[in-house]
């Protein structure tokens, strides 16, 4: 098992290494990967109207240029223009703190010296303000290709991998379907289905995914720049745009995105009302987004979870950087995909996927067991509320008894254990029926325990389900069955009805129909014996029906409606 456990921490080890020392491969194709992703939906609306595939792969690319290099235009020059001023920003910053100083609270004295020296490093790294540029000395031996490497490195290095990003995604897109082919054959043609199934979902959500995100998050950007230009905030647009991207990070990105326009609304005026108009814009557009639009527009889920994207948001940032950052998000939902049609590979759509982390039976037998009453009662009156107390018995209250049954057999609890978790889903059943109780019709419908507190819990969830009816349940006492059973059966009861959990509850209930069908040939006896084990549920069926029942069932909505039907038969026929 240890050297299980280090050998998985061997190979994601190993994963890390390869994703980080390969940044210099695999982050170009990945960003190509990820504008394909997002353009493929355009191009194909393109090609659909009659346009060839290249000239539709050459229309989409230079749209998405055009605008990307006239908004990086702006930007850049809204960049330089705040670095040029971001010494007379830092002594507004200065000036107005230092006037909060007064009242003597120490936390604007620490906010003004950290924002001084925050101001100071920035202006050292831009080489603006008062401060002597760096002298770097040159070798005068240095060839002429080393200056000219020297001079151009910087920018040549950046515009060769900006021009193998978009190679890249022209080839992706204009071999799009030869690339799945090649794909699929790579993964062996006897998994053609699943290979096709998970690419098909992958690209279809990651593709819708990213292209609504970029919409929504444009339009967010786009509105914030709005808002913050009739505010009177400088540089909007570039406050827009970094709003925009950041949004992208769930939950944090917007909170980070509001602080630097916040913090330059707060220097630039005198008061603080243009800084609080500036956080009320990014909470109230970020709220509408989040709580409207997108719900709308991308669904209630996405097939990832919040948290899942979060921490991947930061793992791919720190292996990355900046990159990693935009690429988490496609990384992640395409992760979790494969996982969930991958069996290798099932962890992935554990760990990252939207769905509950237990299903709502097991879920609801776990916060029993741990006696965590508070959250099992939720998840009980959740259902009820859903549908009906009916339900809620057969779809977490039985399957929790079949669990415990289950556990005993492999000796995970014993029985105390057992006896205080009946114990403690009679009292959840208990605060579930305290509601005010309505009258009841007699239908002389008798119901006894077999053998065990299950099995009387069991009969007053049946009696529960009976009343919402309107039809009363008379239940035999467990502690004076002998004597009680005698008196109920002189009466002669036309229904009766055995509560029994299997396995342990089989024998006495066998018992109980031999001598109920000897006293009361005439009566309808129905056994309710939640199966535990499918394999034998035939065989105990077949015995209890030797025995005298008429009936077995293993649910309670079966119980119920058989119990009513035939007391209707019977109160017809009197």
């Amino acid at each position: 098992m240890w050297a299980l456990s280090f050998g998985r921490l061997g190979q994601l080890a190993l994963v890390v290494a390869i994703l980080y020392w390969g940044r210099p491969v695999l982050v170009p194709v990945a960003l190509a990967l990820y504008f394909a992703f997002v353009l493929t939906p355009p191009s194909n609306r393109l090609e659909q109207l009659g346009l060839p595939r290249g000239l539709s792969v050459a229309a989409v690319l230079t749209a998405s240029l055009g605008v990307l290099a006239v908004l990086g235009a702006v930007l850049v020059a809204q960049v330089a223009d705040l670095a040029s001023k971001i010494h007379a920003y830092s002594a507004q910053m200065s000036n107005k703190v230092g006037s909060l100083r007064g009242g003597g609270f120490k936390l604007f004295t620490d906010s003004s010296r950290a924002l001084t020296e925050l101001a100071r490093s920035v202006e050292q790294q831009l080489g603006t303000g008062d401060h002597l540029s760096a002298v770097r000395v040159v070798p005068g031996g240095a060839s002429p290709m080393q200056r000219l490497e020297e001079a151009f490195g910087p920018v040549l290095e950046p515009l060769a991998g900006i021009a193998l990003v978009l190679v890249l995604t022209v080839f992706v897109l204009a071999h799009r379907e030869d690339l799945r082919g090649r794909l699929i054959l790579l993964l062996g043609t006897q998994n053609v289905t699943v290979t096709t199934r998970t690419m098909t979902e992958a690209f279809t959500r990651v593709s819708h995914l990213l292209l609504t995100q970029a919409y929504i998050n444009s339009a967010f950007g786009g509105v914030i720049a709005v808002g913050l230009y009739f505010i009177g905030v400088p540089y909007a647009l570039l406050w827009g745009a970094i709003a925009g991207i950041l949004r992208f990070v769930p939950l944090l990105g917007p909170l980070v995105a509001t602080l630097l326009p916040t913090l330059l609304a707060f220097v630039s005026f005198p008061g603080w009302q243009q800084a609080l108009l500036t956080i009320a814009l990014f909470l109230v557009v970020d709220l509408l987004l989040a709580n409207f639009v997108e719900p709308l527009v991308l669904g209630k889920r996405t097939g990832v979870s919040a948290l899942a994207l979060l921490i991947s948001a930061v793992f791919w940032t720190w292996l990355w950087g900046g990159l990693g950052l935009v690429l988490a998000t496609p990384i992640t939902v395409c992760a979790a995909v494969v996982g969930r049609h991958v069996q290798e590979l099932r962890f992935l759509a554990v760990a990252l996927g939207d769905e509950p982390g237990l299903n709502p039976d097991l879920n609801f037998y776990q916060r029993t067991l741990a006696r965590a009453s508070k959250d099992a009662y939720r998840l009980l009156r959740r259902k009820v509320s859903e549908s009906s107390l009916v339900a809620a018995v057969d779809h977490l209250l039985i399957p929790a008894l079949r669990l415990m049954v289950a556990d005993q057999r492999l000796h995970a609890i014993n029985q105390d254990a057992a006896d205080r978790l009946v114990s403690d889903l009679d009292g959840l059943v208990t605060r579930l029926q305290t509601s005010a109780e309505r009258p009841l019709k007699s239908r002389n419908i008798v119901g006894v325990a077999a053998e065990s507190q299950a099995d009387e819990l069991l009969l007053r969830l049946l009696g529960g389900a009976l009343a919402e009816r309107g039809v009363g349940l008379h239940a035999v006492p467990p502690s004076a069955r002998d004597s009680a059973l005698a008196a109920t059966l002189a009466q002669g009861p036309a229904l009766v009805c055995i509560a029994a959990l299997p396995p342990a509850s089989n024998t006495n209930a066998r018992f109980l129909c031999r001598r109920l069908r000897a006293e009361l040939p005439g009566a309808y006896i129905v056994v309710l014996a939640p199966e535990t084990e499918h394999h034998r549920s035939r065989e105990a069926e077949a015995r209890l029906r030797e025995a005298g029942a008429n009936q077995v069932v293993s649910t309670m909505s079966d119980a119920t409606r058989l119990l009513l039907q035939e007391s209707e038969r019977a109160a017809a026929a009197a």
